[in-house]
């Protein structure tokens, strides 16, 4: 009997050519984007269609960690301990790929320079500045680990070049940089996370701010240092500061959410006094979410332009609340939720705010026809929710008032 025919392998179809190649090298150039910046410049040696690869790719990523060999303890010149040892050769010769583009009059600018790099070691911003200066990026982005070296109190700069527009900063619980350079000027985004900011840039051409996991030791006055904001975040961050100061003329949406404005840690006392004064303010969210309701001792809003108002778990002792005209504000809700393991007002209290708030949003309707209007679109809900320590279910109240139902319902 015949042996069965064995099955060649199979295989896949093509002609064998190199169709990446062939490719434009713009395109080329955006799907090598993602690589680190040093292997980009290691594929210009593969042929002559990939010579200049790297004077093209629209996003530089450069980690300088990644030149620190740690077999080696060694000290600098003040006796302070360094991790490794750093290969400066390594470094100098991304430098000099990068001055060469920026020579080229054929490359395409770098759009988005993403930065890794440890300020606590003193031989790194050197190398950082002179990359920064160089790549000439419309967009930044700056990593700085909390590598323990040095403390995380460090004052360090940016130096921004011509083109910023953008930058990102996570510090990793670093101070802040002070931001400066020709780029600074311009510059009209900017995103802080995780750091401390015992001073405020000038930053006269801001536009958008983010703070993200910011201690501010500084006092909260935004107008002072970058006064043509339109959009402002700030979340999960501490105010050491007894007052929150938002008078911006040109601000559009505001955003804060569990912000603690209190001058002192350890006081549990209601500091914190928030007043926005902003002409062209349309949306507005103020919100706990961390299982508690922030307190503040007083809450002052101006705004006779918003049309949104998002209010949650933010309890005040004093509510003062003008929007210019009845039935400005279209849309949001205003609520607050109350339970024996949170930090929270009794439910009677923030009823009370509640309706001063909507009063302040309904200034020509008189405090009875405001209660009665608001009747139908209040509702309290009674539910249980799992103990944070025991375990044990424990009964929560939520309290809200849905404003798009009711500014409808008035049709004012």
């Amino acid at each position: 009997m015949a042996a069965p025919a064995r099955k060649k392998p199979w295989t896949a179809p093509g002609d064998g050519a190199d169709h990446l190649t062939a490719l434009p090298l713009e395109l080329r150039a955006q799907i090598v984007a993602s690589l680190p910046f040093r292997q980009i410049v290691q594929m210009s040696a593969l042929s002559r269609p990939w010579r200049h690869i790297h004077h093209h790719a629209p996003v530089v990523k450069l980690r300088l960690y990644e030149f620190v060999y740690l077999e080696d303890y060694i000290f600098d010149n003040k006796g302070r301990s360094l991790h490794g040892v750093v290969d400066e050769g390594a470094i100098l010769g991304l430098r000099l790929a990068l001055g060469r583009r920026a020579r080229d009059g054929s490359a395409s600018k770098v759009d988005t320079l993403a930065l890794d790099y440890s300020v606590a070691d003193p031989r790194m911003p050197r190398h950082a500045d002179r990359l920064i200066a160089l790549a000439d990026a419309r967009e930044i982005r700056v990593a700085v680990p909390h590598d323990g070296l040095n403390p995380a109190r460090v004052p360090w700069r940016l130096d921004l070049p011509p083109a910023a527009r953008r930058l990102n900063v996570d510090g990793e619980y670093h101070l802040a940089p002070a931001i400066a350079g020709p780029g600074a000027a311009a510059l009209l985004s900017l995103c802080l996370d995780k750091v401390s900011l015992a001073e405020w840039p000038r930053l006269p051409s801001l536009r958008s701010l983010a703070l993200v996991s910011v201690t501010v030791e500084a006092p909260f006055a935004p107008a002072a240092w970058c006064p043509l904001l339109e959009h402002l975040g700030v979340s999960f961050s501490t105010v050491e500061q007894a007052r929150v100061d938002i008078r911006l003329p040109l601000l559009k949406s505001l955003d804060m959410e569990d912000v603690d404005v209190r001058p002192h840690d350890d006081s549990l006392e209601p500091f914190g006094e928030v007043t926005i004064d902003a002409p062209e303010l349309e949306e507005l969210v103020l919100t706990s979410t961390s299982g508690g309701t922030a307190e503040y001792r007083s809450f002052t809003l101006r705004a006779p332009r918003l049309r949104y108002l998002g209010y949650h778990n933010q309890f005040a002792g004093r509510v003062d609340v003008d929007v210019g005209r009845p039935g400005s504000v279209r849309e949001g809700s205003i609520s607050f939720e109350s339970n024996e393991e949170i930090a929270c007002p009794e439910m009677k209290l923030c009823r009370m705010q509640m309706m001063r708030m909507l009063e302040g949003l309904l200034p020509e309707v008189s405090p009875e026809d405001v209660a009665d209007a608001a009747r139908p679109h209040m509702t309290l809900d009674k539910y249980s929710v799992e103990s944070f320590d025991s375990g044990k279910m424990i009964p929560e109240e939520k309290l809200t008032c849905d404003l798009s139902a009711l500014m409808s319902s008035l049709k004012v």
